[in-house]
């Protein structure tokens, strides 16, 4: 039968609830499957289809400009010019309507280009076909799954090819710019940017686990909630089991002899019992339900029960002990023992903590005092268990103590000292033990009450001297930063975020930057040729200006020409001292001096042959040149132009002083337009959705790393060493094997020496008695903690038990070498008795003194 199987009041059988987690946490590894093959798919499906099997047709119609016409463009293509759907782009010398440029109304076309550089200005609002521009088929653009370019864009794309190649010089190229700018952005790729199924699978992930480990935390909690109603239940079951040898032991005590204490504790023994077993079903119940497991409710009958529990079997064993005295019955020491031993570890600490003390400020006769009542009470604790003044003579004793112990506390209570912390409260057990012995229980007449409290006093006034005290110190700061509250969990969780923007934001930024290349270098690679009737440039002036190498040798032509002959310049609003020029004759004076070098064209397109590009260069009668960009011999492709006169359209203009410099500004933007032509971003995503993308995923994979350590820790028995308290209890397991190494040591110390003769022989017998037997309970604590699994290691219970062990340990060792340093004493006043000079003496478990 499972060890989470129990039955109600009725028999019907209990089965221990699960967390609802589990559904989405499935939910969620199942769509992260689905979305890794996906991915897969997809990288599949581009791999197999990304080549382009179509053509796109060039259709050109009517008279043009620039040289272009079908047989130039044929020519200029080379070949055909691939896309992976069929297009045909129509090139036409008429204007366009606002329903074709806008709408895509163009059912005879795919695409429809209008060489046409300005738009009809008229009046005659009538007049449909007076734009310019390039209008592409509507059902082209509709049931895009990756609209890596919209609508718009996608024509602005094709015309702005055409348009930027016209400003390279070229004439039927642009035409073909165009068409190759189409096949590019009218393909439709699935999205296979890695960056964005990786996220997907990863977030995908980190949600599974972070569902999973929900499921896990509701059942370790659940777990955990179970463990106590188990414990308490087998504390019942004991007491339950043990009720007829308890009632057989109340009765033997006489009548007579029954303390009213007694009487009561036996009979409040028998209604929490019978109550305890009648809340019990209900209480099982209500753990075993998902819909009550939680509940505050759940939780405070549960610990009113555990409590109970906890309650009764201290009254179980404080009525047997109890009645065994009252009865006369075999066991009566062990009895006092149990009684005796809180207030002896008090009153050991303190009497360490006042020897001490600084200067006079406990005389050492109040410390004998002291000290002898502890052995009187010990001496007490000893005494003949048949002995019916035992009780009264051991409450003597513990009087006389506390007469003591407030005499010393108005003592030291003169000294300045801070706030006096709350003394640890005497065990539950101490307590109805002495209620069952019909002792006085009340705080200002109980032993060990007086003795935590002066002991904190002078706690507070001398510091904390002794290791036990940084111990308990330690661990009260451990606490309370264990687990961060609600608020510091959000500053964190928040803090977490805002880190995880920092390399968010970098790695998108190196994404989706424009791979805009560093100007570095020196011109290298740069074959220039002037072409300047004034003969004033220099080609060494020019190289020594430019911030570009070029990879590969290039060779330009520097073509002077008068600005007044070849650009139509005009001062725009009048008085300006900036001047520009029509745009046509921007594109007029570029085809004009291309013509000039018939060596460099080819005979049928008139484009300039591979291998040279022509730089020209006007200068003005004011004495200031103007270079508004490059005649190329390549087509430019791509999202960036190629460095030619990309702004003619608006005739603008830059006159300069400095020929040299204006000249090599040119080449260097030709040599990046070289290294960027033909480089496509990759728009699957935008850099704001791959930056939150990016910050969420960084976030969950920390917290996520944080609950798999958590989890892992917990499940895995192997990494016990990393469990919590650990080093705490390798601490505590070093000093209790010391002490249990000098054990016999410490009884030649406390018995042979200090108990040589009279009472204090006893007392200081009862004291070793107790300090053996604690040391064996914390030996077998030691044990029980070591073989403590990983996963009940990691919870706040243990290390409570780690750090009280070490600190029990901690209060041992200094009682061992209280003990040590008396008997020290003792010897070095014995050994110079009558006159015989002091000799080197050496007790076990001290280094060698000087008596």
């Amino acid at each position: 039968m499972s060890r989470f199987t129990a039955f109600d009041s009725s028999g019907r059988k209990l089965r221990r609830p699960h967390s609802l987690a589990l559904i989405p946490a499935v939910l969620m590894a199942l769509a992260t499957t689905v979305i890794a093959g996906m991915g897969l798919s997809t990288y599949v499906a581009y791999g197999q289809e990304n080549t382009p099997q179509h053509e796109v047709k060039i259709v050109v119609e009517g008279t043009h400009d620039w040289n272009i016409s079908q047989e130039t463009v044929d020519a200029a293509a080379g070949g055909p010019i691939l896309a992976h759907r069929p297009l045909t782009l129509t090139v036409t010398d008429r204007f366009l309507t606002g329903d074709e440029l806008l709408r895509g109304m163009v059912p005879d076309h795919d695409i429809l280009l209008s060489t046409q550089l300005e738009n009809l200005e008229t009046d005659d609002h009538k007049i449909q076909q007076r734009f310019e521009g390039t209008a592409v088929r509507a059902d082209l653009l509709e049931g895009r799954d990756r609209k890596a370019y919209d609508e718009t864009d996608i024509r602005f794309e094709i015309d702005n090819a055409f348009r930027d190649n016209l400003g390279l010089g070229h004439g039927p190229k642009s035409v073909v710019a165009a068409a190759q700018r189409a096949a590019v952005v009218l393909y439709d790729p699935p999205n296979t940017n890695p960056v964005f199924w990786i996220s997907l699978i990863a977030l995908a992930a980190t949600a599974t686990t972070v569902f999973l480990l929900m499921a896990l935390r509701y059942n370790l909690r659940w777990e955990a909630k179970h463990r106590r109603l188990v414990a308490a239940q087998r504390k019942l079951a004991r007491v339950v089991l043990d009720l007829e040898a308890l009632e057989a032991t109340f009765y033997a005590a006489p009548e007579t002899e029954r303390p009213q204490g007694f009487r009561k504790s036996w009979l409040q023994l028998q209604k929490l019992s019978l109550d305890l077993a009648r809340s019990e079903s209900s209480l099982t119940e209500l753990v075993y339900s998902r819909k009550t497991a939680f509940r505050a409710q759940t939780a405070q009958q549960l610990a009113e029960f555990e409590v109970s529990a906890r309650k009764l079997t201290s009254l179980s064993d404080a009525l047997m002990g109890a009645g065994s005295v009252h009865a006369r019955l075999v066991g009566t020491g062990t009895t006092f023992d149990r009684l005796s031993a809180p207030i002896n570890d008090a009153m050991t600490t303190l009497l360490i903590r006042l020897e001490q003390a600084p200067g006079r400020m406990v005389a050492n006769g109040d410390i004998e005092q002291l000290r002898s009542a502890l052995g009187q009470l010990l001496d007490a604790a000893a005494g003949d268990p048949k002995n019916l003044q035992a009780v009264e003579k051991w409450q003597r004793a513990e009087q006389h103590l506390v007469e003591l112990l407030t005499k010393q506390k108005k003592k030291i209570s003169r000294y300045p000292h801070g706030k006096v912390a709350a003394p640890a409260g005497a065990p539950q057990e101490y307590r109805e033990l002495k209620t069952s012995l019909g002792l006085d229980a009340s705080t200002g007449r109980d032993g060990y009450a007086n003795a935590a409290y002066l002991d904190a006093l002078a706690k507070s006034i001398t510091g904390e001297t002794l290791e036990s005290d940084r111990k308990t110190t330690a661990k009260q700061r451990t606490e309370s930063a264990y687990r961060p509250s609600g608020p510091r969990l959000a500053v964190m969780l928040t803090a977490l975020l805002l880190v995880g923007m920092i390399p968010a934001g970098i790695t998108a930024a190196n994404v989706v930057e424009d791979p805009l290349p560093d100007r570095e270098g020196t011109g290298r690679g740069a074959q220039l040729e002037i072409d300047d009737p004034s003969g004033e440039l220099s080609d060494t002036e020019i190289i020594r200006y430019m911030d570009t190498d070029f990879p590969v040798p290039t060779s330009m032509v520097i073509a002077v020409r008068d600005a007044e002959a070849y650009l139509d310049l005009r001062t725009d609003p009048p008085g300006s001292e900036y001047r520009s020029a029509e745009p046509l004759s921007l594109l007029t004076s570029l085809y004009r001096i291309k013509q000039e070098f018939p060596e460099l064209l080819d005979p049928m397109t008139k484009e300039l042959k591979d291998g040279k590009a022509i730089i020209p260069v006007f200068s003005t009668d004011e004495g200031t040149t103007i270079a508004p960009g490059l005649i190329s011999p390549e087509i430019s492709t791509g999202q960036y132009t190629l460095g030619g006169t990309s702004n003619w359209e608006h005739g603008s203009i830059h006159e300069s002083t400095y020929p040299d410099i204006t000249i090599a500004n040119v080449v260097d933007d030709y040599a990046e337009g070289i290294q960027l032509n033909g480089f496509e971003e990759d728009t699957s995503i935008s850099f704001g959705g791959l930056f939150w993308l990016l910050t969420m995923l960084f976030f969950f994979t920390v917290v996520n790393i944080v609950l798999v350590i958590r989890f892992l820790l917990t499940a895995t028995s192997s990494l016990g060493r990393f469990g919590r308290g650990t080093a705490s209890l390798r601490s505590a397991k070093k000093k209790l094997a010391r002490l249990l190494l000098g054990l016999d040591e410490s009884q030649i110390n406390a018995v042979a020496v200090l108990g040589s003769s009279g009472s204090n022989g006893r007392a200081d017998d009862a004291g070793q008695r107790l300090f053996e037997r604690a040391l064996a309970m914390a030996l077998r604590e030691e044990r029980e903690l070591d073989a403590t699994p990983l996963n009940e290691r990691l919870r706040r219970e243990f290390s409570a038990r780690v750090e009280h062990l070490d600190h029990l340990a901690d209060v041992l060792a200094e009682r061992d070498a209280d003990v040590a340093r008396r008997a020290q004493r003792l010897i070095e006043a014995t050994r110079g008795a009558g006159g015989d000079t002091p000799g080197g003496v050496k007790l076990p478990g001290l280094h060698p003194m000087k008596a």
